[in-house]
């Protein structure tokens, strides 16, 4: 047996034995010895404790111990929390479930590209076959980072776009008499069936108002979790309009319609890259097939035409 078999049937050993080991631990793991001593002394007196969600079990008793064989700075745990959280996931195992996802597709893509070219394709295992591993090395280790950096990018962009209705029902909110406070959570509310995600970091952000934290910085980590330049400028206005005691309705209506110059002028900016972005398709797929289209005629009549004027 070849290096490459052994390798195959190593990761599938592997895979079956983590398989069967997790399996365990969810459904066949030992009860908790307190526990049961705690009901054996007073079983009238202590409710039964309730059994966790399957998924929690899973995260605790088997994403953890995985992802603790990687070793991680807390710079780049807190700065992948954040990513994560500009991504939309807040949970507390957000972390923990994005290491071990990158370091299955890690060993998942290779592993699979050794058997489809080895297993399936009957690919000798020479350079070729290990240049496709390393390729699949490589989009192992950046394929989740990739995904990420996607989610984070479409929801700024659904953050932003929805940003100015949302400054105008706020100046609306203020100019009725609300405050601050109380138009952030009317605006959040009435948010929920246009942007979601948008009303969602509203709603954290009124929770951490109302949990104590100083508006202003409840306000900036506002701006922090989204990623978004216009959010954070925002924030950077309501922060000094508060400081200085200037009035707010005044401010927001201000800075509505500059948001809604901006957005007027991505949309021109838009339309104007289009044309060039569109000179590639032209290019490469509807040139040449009106090429096809209209010299290929004349192309198989070539040969006769030429041939009959030589003689």
């Amino acid at each position: 047996m070849d290096v490459a078999g052994l390798v195959l049937y190593g990761a599938i050993g592997l895979a079956v034995s983590s398989l069967v080991l997790a399996a365990y631990w969810v459904w066949a793991r030992p009860s908790d010895p307190l526990q049961s001593r705690l009901k054996k002394i007073n079983s009238d007196f202590l409710p039964e404790a309730e059994r966790p969600p399957v998924s929690t079990v899973v995260v605790d008793r088997v994403i953890k111990p995985m992802v603790s064989l990687l070793p991680a700075s807390p710079r780049n745990v807190r700065r992948l929390r954040r990513r994560l959280m500009q991504a939309g996931f807040w949970g507390e195992n957000a972390v923990t479930i994005y290491r071990a996802v990158a370091l299955t597709a890690f060993f998942l893509l290779p592993a699979l590209t050794i058997f489809v070219g080895r297993v399936l394709l009957g690919l000798p295992f020479d350079q070729s076959l290990l240049g496709l591993v390393a390729v699949a090395f490589g989009f192992g280790l950046l394929l989740p980072s990739i995904a990420v950096s996607r989610l984070i990018a479409n929801r700024q962009g659904r953050i932003t776009r929805t940003l100015p209705d949302a400054l105008d029902m706020m100046v609306v909110c203020v100019e009725a008499g609300l405050g601050l406070n109380a138009a952030l959570v009317r605006v959040g509310q009435e948010m929920q069936l246009v942007e979601p995600s948008l009303s969602q970091e509203l709603e954290v952000t009124n929770r951490e108002i109302r949990a104590g934290r100083p508006r202003d910085e409840a306000l900036r980590n506002l701006g922090d979790r989204t990623g978004v330049a216009d959010l954070k400028a925002l924030v950077a206005m309501l922060v000094q309009t508060d400081r200085f005691g200037t009035s707010i309705a005044d401010s927001l209506r201000v800075f509505a319609d500059s948001m809604r110059t901006r957005r007027r002028q991505r949309a021109e900016e838009m339309v104007a890259k289009a044309a060039i972005k569109l000179i590639f398709p032209l290019l490469l797929f509807i040139f040449p097939a009106l090429l096809i289209v209209l010299l290929g005629p004349a192309l198989i009549k070539l040969p006769a035409l030429l041939g009959a004027a030589a003689e």
